[in-house]
C-alpha cells in the first residue's frame, strides 16, 4: 500500500515553511500554552524555541491576565482573524510587537496561529517624530513670540510711512509684512496641529510656484517651471509654503545664481537644482529639526517641508537631479481634473 507523501512531508515540509516566513510565528491552544513556536520568534528573547513551548500566553503577554484567558479564547469564532500591537515579555526582554492571530480547528481541536512581528524599529521611530514635533512647537512658540512684536513695529512705521509717501516699493513691503505675519501664524498652527492641513483644492501648480518665488530673495537664481499648469489637491497655502522653503534652500546652498527647476511626475512633482547635491549619508537627516549644512542656515525650513508633506500623506525623498544637484521629489499627489 502506497502512503501519502503529502502527510509523510507534512510536518517537515510545514515547519520550513513556517521558518521561511521571515517572522515570528506561535500556536496555542485551549489552555493557552505554546504547543509550537518558530526560530523567528525565540530569537526575539534570545532563547531556543523549546524554552518556549509549554509556556502560557499570559507568561509571555503580560496585557492578556490568565483570569480572563477563558473569555478571551471562547470570543473567538473559527476562522476568525485580530490583529494587534501589544508587548512581548520574557527573560526580562521586552519586545514591542504587531500580531495576527487566526483560530483553526484542526480534527476537531482549535488552535491559535499567530505571527508576531518585531515594530521596535517603527516605535522607535514614532518617538523620534514626536520629539521633532515637541521640538518644532517648543520652536514655533519662541519664533511666534519673538517675531510678532518687531513685525507689529515694522508695519507701524511702514503705515506712518505710507501717509506721506505714495511709493510701490513700500506697498512691497507691505505685502511681504503680511505674508511674513501669515507665516508666523501658520507655522504655529502647523506646529500645533500634529501635521494637519487646511481644505484641499485645485492648486495651480505653475502659479504658486511663481507666487513662492516671489516671496524668496532669489538674488540672480533662476525658476524654471512647468510650461503647463497643472492643478494638484493641496492646501493652497501649505503648499506654498512648501516650494518657499525648498526655494530658499536651493539659493542658500547652491548659491545665489542658482537654476531651479519644477517639474511634474505621474504621481507629483519635483523641485531640482543644479548646485552641489546632497551626500547620500546626509540626505535621511536633511529633514530633521535643527539639522543643517549652511553657515547661516536654522536647519528648520525642510522640518516644515517634511510637515506638510507628511499632512498631505504625501512622500518626499532626495534624489540627484540630472544637473547634478538635489532633487525633491513628492509623490502620492493626487491631480485634479
Amino acid at each position: 500500500m502506497t502512503s501519502d507523501s503529502s502527510t509523510d512531508l507534512a510536518p517537515e515540509f510545514f515547519a520550513k515553511m513556517v521558518e521561511s516566513v521571515g517572522v515570528g510565528v506561535g500556536i496555542y491552544g485551549e489552555n493557552g500554552r505554546y504547543t509550537y513556536v518558530n526560530q523567528s520568534y525565540a530569537d526575539l528573547f534570545d532563547v531556543a524555541p523549546s524554552d518556549l513551548i509549554g509556556k502560557t500566553l499570559w507568561e509571555i503577554v503580560p496585557e492578556v491576565e490568565a483570569s480572563k484567558f477563558d473569555g478571551y479564547w471562547s470570543s473567538f469564532a473559527d476562522g476568525e482573524t485580530r490583529k494587534a500591537e501589544t508587548v512581548h515579555k520574557y527573560n526580562d526582554r521586552e519586545v514591542p510587537v504587531a500580531t495576527v492571530t487566526t483560530r483553526r480547528s484542526i480534527d476537531g481541536i482549535a488552535y491559535h496561529f499567530g505571527t508576531i512581528k518585531d515594530i521596535s524599529k517603527r516605535r522607535a521611530r514614532e518617538r523620534e517624530i514626536e520629539r521633532q514635533n515637541e521640538r518644532l512647537e517648543n520652536f514655533a512658540s519662541v519664533v511666534s513670540h519673538d517675531l510678532r512684536n518687531p513685525l507689529n513695529v515694522a508695519q507701524g512705521y511702514l503705515d506712518i510711512l505710507q501717509e506721506d509717501i505714495d511709493r510701490d516699493e513700500l506697498q512691497l513691503v507691505d505685502n511681504a509684512l503680511d505674508r511674513m505675519s501669515a507665516l508666523i501664524t501658520e507655522l504655529l498652527e502647523l506646529a500645533q496641529s500634529e501635521n494637519k492641513v487646511g481644505e484641499t483644492t485645485p492648486v495651480p501648480l505653475q502659479i504658486v510656484a511663481r507666487r513662492a518665488w516671489d516671496n524668496v530673495d532669489t538674488s540672480e537664481a533662476v525658476l524654471q517651471s512647468p510650461e503647463s499648469n497643472p492643478r494638484v489637491m493641496a492646501d493652497h497655502s501649505r503648499l506654498q509654503q512648501l516650494f518657499e522653503n525648498l526655494f530658499r534652500n536651493a539659493v542658500e546652498h547652491a548659491g545665489p545664481d542658482v537654476r531651479v527647476t519644477v517639474g511634474t511626475t505621474a504621481d507629483g512633482f519635483y523641485v531640482a537644482d543644479n548646485g552641489p547635491g546632497i551626500s547620500q549619508k546626509k540626505r535621511d537627516r536633511v529633514f530633521e529639526t535643527g539639522f543643517t549644512t549652511a553657515q547661516n542656515g536654522t536647519g528648520f525650513g525642510l522640518s516644515i517641508v517634511q510637515q506638510i508633506v507628511t499632512g498631505h500623506n504625501w512622500r518626499i525623498q532626495i534624489t540627484e537631479s540630472p544637473d547634478g544637484g538635489a532633487q525633491f521629489e513628492i509623490t502620492g499627489v493626487d491631480f485634479a481634473e
